[in-house]
């Protein structure tokens, strides 16, 4: 009986030891001035610092808290969420979650101007169903820092932006400075398209920054707060926001591609001199190539801080890459094909030769000639549109003398002779000796003379003019691929950049349209001189 009587005595007392967090009861923790590298220091005059506040609940059940905090004569809490301020005081109303749940806060708190050094105490009570507990914080102050230059007298401030870099801050000498890179994603597009998919998983995506800068801050008054950072692509001209950032989807939460914002949360530590590395989202479908501005603007709940540098928008082109073997390709299958274009010389004899040279010779004159020419003075009057007007000779004229020669001698390997002398023509008149220019003319051979050959063109022992529309509507479908191919080709080696709409309306006009066109007009014209060439 007495060992049973001592036990429970011990128990009781080994109870009423333990601490509050192992009785169930709340826990309050509270610390000024506070950082996440330290929970205490010394608050400087005139510097603004966070007043860190926390509750634990260890019991079974919800509970209601209000939490009070008596701020010293001369310091004020800003304004913010989550807290409300009566004069000197900081009031909070918390619903504490149960089993062991935690709320905390971080009240920006700006010092006295006056504030001299010495020592200072701020009460903190807590109010539950148990009753009040307090904690006082006691911390020291401290004079205001000596202000070395102008932009000293602000509370802080940014120095400096370097974009773009790595998560760890640091730059690639690869990358141009102030060039953001986006992906390109039409292939990935098609492909989950193709495959039953319903197109690109933007949530997959932007699951991962598309680059990052490094932004250099000073903080005077060694300030500790929290600063929420927001960045836009702006027009530079107009000032305007454009399509291309977005904010990262929070955990649980789709993605929202109507904010053309980036976001982040940033915090200064105390310290005089402060770097942060900022991740940026991008929307690759909504974001244009192109020069813009990027402004950066950060808010501390008092005061906004905004700065603008160039930022210019490169796409990298996986099209490009793709474009670029298939004219590889081509250039291996048109060296292939040697043998083949020597046997077309062969049968169509002296007389076919000559006809081939001559009509090269005629696109030389009629196309190349001109547009080189007038090439310039059409790009000053029209600009990017002075293409639509020399199209009408790289369309109609050549494709209207290439038709006719084709009507003339049906014989595959005539196609490929006359872009190669066009294009000797070209390289020994203008010095057009580039690989561009080689890879561009094996293109165009290689896409014609399949299609033509898979087309029975060559097998057909009488064209008729219905064949002929259809040949013509044929044609035109492959120089709007050649176009399309040939543009993409200008981008990848001269860094280029052409939108998609600029590139589909060349596909139009100038390859589908103009060279229907003057395919047709081939046919006929052809056929005119096949009379002649008989007789």
């Amino acid at each position: 009986m007495r060992f049973r009587f001592l036990l429970i005595l011990c128990i009781v007392l080994f109870t009423s030891l333990l601490p509050a967090e192992c009785r169930g009861e709340a826990l309050l923790r509270a610390a000024f001035p506070y950082s996440l590298t330290k929970e205490a220091g010394v608050a400087h005059a005139g510097s603004t610092q966070l007043l860190y506040i926390s509750v634990q609940n260890f019991g079974n059940e919800e509970e209601a808290a209000e939490i009070t905090a008596a701020l010293p004569e001369g310091f004020t809490a800003l304004a913010g969420d989550g807290w409300e301020v009566d004069g000197q005081e900081v009031r909070i109303h918390w619903t504490l979650p149960a089993d062991y749940g935690e709320q905390f806060l971080a009240v920006p708190v700006k010092c006295s101007e006056e504030a001299g050094e010495g020592a200072l105490e701020i009460p903190v009570s807590l109010r539950t169903k148990e009753g009040v507990k307090e904690e006082k914080i006691s911390f020291s102050t401290g004079p205001a820092e000596e202000e070395q230059d102008q932009k000293a007298a602000q509370t802080w401030y940014i120095q400096s932006v370097l974009l773009p870099v790595n998560e760890d801050g640091e730059r690639d000498a690869r990358q141009e400075k102030d060039t953001l890179v986006t992906p390109d994603v039409t292939l990935e597009n098609m492909k989950n398209r193709l495959t039953g998919g319903r197109g690109v998983d933007w949530d997959a995506l932007t699951a991962k920054p598309n680059t990052y800068l490094l932004l250099d801050m000073r903080n005077p008054k060694k300030d500790v707060r929290t600063i929420h950072l927001s960045a836009e692509l702006v027009d530079k001209e107009t000032g305007e926001v454009r399509p291309g950032l977005i904010a990262a989807a929070g955990e649980g939460e789709s993605l929202d591609r109507t904010k053309m914002r980036s976001e982040a949360v940033l915090s200064l530590n105390g310290h005089k001199m402060q770097t942060a590395v900022v991740p940026l989202y991008v929307d690759p479908f909504s974001i244009a190539e192109g020069d813009y501005a990027l402004r950066l603007t950060l808010f501390d709940g008092e005061t906004e801080r905004v700065t603008e540098l160039p930022l210019t928008v490169v796409k990298k082109r996986s099209v490009g890459f793709a474009t670029l073997g298939f004219a590889l390709l081509s250039l291996l299958a048109l060296a292939a094909s040697i043998g083949g274009l020597k046997r077309c010389i062969l049968s169509i004899g002296a007389k076919g030769d000559i006809t081939v040279s001559l009509f090269a010779a005629m696109a030389f004159g009629g196309v190349v000639v001109p547009v080189t020419l007038l090439g310039d003075f059409l790009h000053v009057l029209l600009g990017p549109f002075s293409g639509l007007v020399t199209g009408l000779l790289s369309g109609v004229v050549q494709y209207l003398l290439l038709v006719s020669l084709l009507v003339l001698f049906r014989r595959p390997g005539v196609c490929a002779l006359f872009f190669l002398m066009r294009w000797m023509l070209s390289a020994v008149l203008f010095g057009r000796v580039t690989p561009v220019g080689i890879l561009i003319c094996a293109v165009s051979i290689v896409i014609l003379e399949t299609t033509l050959y898979l087309a029975g063109f060559y097998r057909k022992k009488e064209l008729t003019p219905l064949y002929a529309m259809g040949i013509s509507f044929l044609i035109g479908l492959c120089d709007a691929g050649i176009t399309f191919v040939n543009m993409e080709q200008l981008m990848f080696f001269y860094r280029l950049y052409y939108a998609d709409w600029f590139i589909g309306l060349y596909m139009l006009m100038n390859g589908l349209l103009y060279s229907t066109l003057g395919s047709w007009m081939g046919y006929r014209i052809g056929s005119r001189l096949k009379q002649v060439m008989g007789t």
